[in-house]
């Protein structure tokens, strides 16, 4: 099966929020890979969810309408209707490098280290209340293969 994305895709496990309207409860959504035009979103019960919403991205502070593109049960694939911040690949080749990436984001592509550390934030987050430790006793370090 030929892959039709327009933009590279990175796993994530980004806390998200699937908002249906604007005085119903959000879903907790988690988000398991993202690029600029979409995300693979799970969420722990199968839901039916209708063709297009609003999805809540905490770690971005972003919020953006999405169309549902595909559904299999509690996995759903959606394209972003609006460009999200610090993806899309042409922005990419244009953003600076931040001034002195730390250690564990080195080599990731250019533009996407301010996501690659939210991820890593979040992730730092979910470990220590597992774990039950403080959040600055977590350490994470990312490798790439070239």
């Amino acid at each position: 099966m030929r892959d039709r994305r327009q933009s590279e895709r990175l796993p994530s496990i980004l806390e998200g929020r699937i908002v249906l309207d604007r005085h119903a409860p959000k879903i907790q959504c988690t988000l398991r890979d993202i690029s600029g035009t979409g995300a693979r979103i799970w969420l722990p019960d199968s839901v039916d969810l209708p063709g297009e919403f609003q999805l809540e991205i905490p770690a971005l502070d972003q919020t953006m309408p999405v169309r549902l593109m595909r559904s299999n049960g509690r996995t759903h694939g959606v394209l972003f209707l609006n460009e999200l911040k610090g993806l899309s690949d042409s922005d990419a080749d244009d953003m600076p490098e931040p001034p002195q990436s730390p250690p564990e984001l080195q080599g990731i592509p250019k533009g996407l280290a301010p996501l690659t550390e939210g991820v890593l934030e979040d992730a730092r987050q979910q470990l220590a209340e597992i774990l039950e430790l403080p959040v600055v006793k977590i350490r994470l370090k990312i490798e790439i293969d070239p």
